[in-house]
C-alpha cells in the first residue's frame, strides 16, 4: 500500500496529523470535488433520488470490496451518532469485552451515547487530549 499516495489525498496532512472523525474528519480532494459536482447537479437539476441511492448503493459495495466483506454485511448509516447509537444499544454483555474507550476530541454524541449506556457505564475510558492532540502512548494504554 503507498501510504504517501494515499495521504496527497487529504491535503491537510501535509501539515498536520489529523486523527478527528464525525463531521471534522479530515476532507479528501476527491470528497471536495464531488461535493461541488453534487452542489452543481442540485443547482442545474434539482433533487435526482434514483441516482443519489444508486451511489450510496456503489459505495455500500466498494467499501464491502475494500474490508474484504459482502456488500450485505455494511450497512449505511446518516451519521457516525446513529451508527454508535446503533451499536451501542445492541452489542451483548460479555464482561471480558466490556471496556469502551474514547476520547475527549470526538464528537460530543459520542460520549453522550456511551454513558447513556447502564450495562457499560463502569468501564468506560475516556481518553483525555493534550493541546488537541492523542498522544500515541495514550492509546496503547487502553
Amino acid at each position: 500500500m503507498n501510504h504517501d499516495f494515499y495521504r496527497s489525498l487529504f491535503p491537510i496532512l501535509s501539515t498536520h496529523t489529523h486523527l478527528a472523525s464525525c463531521s471534522q474528519g479530515a476532507l479528501a480532494k476527491s470528497v471536495s470535488k464531488a461535493i461541488k459536482e453534487y452542489h452543481n447537479s442540485l443547482l442545474l437539476s434539482g433533487s435526482n433520488w434514483n441516482e443519489a441511492i444508486s451511489k450510496v448503493e456503489e459505495t455500500r459495495v466498494r467499501f464491502a470490496e475494500f474490508i474484504g466483506a459482502e456488500a450485505d454485511e455494511v450497512a449505511l448509516l446518516c451519521s457516525v451518532s446513529d451508527a454508535i447509537s446503533a451499536i451501542a444499544t445492541s452489542l451483548p454483555i460479555q464482561r471480558e469485552k466490556s471496556k469502551i474507550v474514547f476520547t475527549d476530541i470526538d464528537f460530543p454524541t459520542v460520549g453522550h451515547i456511551w454513558f447513556a449506556q447502564k450495562p457499560f457505564k463502569d468501564d468506560i475510558s475516556v481518553i483525555r487530549s493534550f493541546n488537541g492532540e492523542i498522544p500515541l502512548e495514550q492509546l496503547k494504554k487502553k
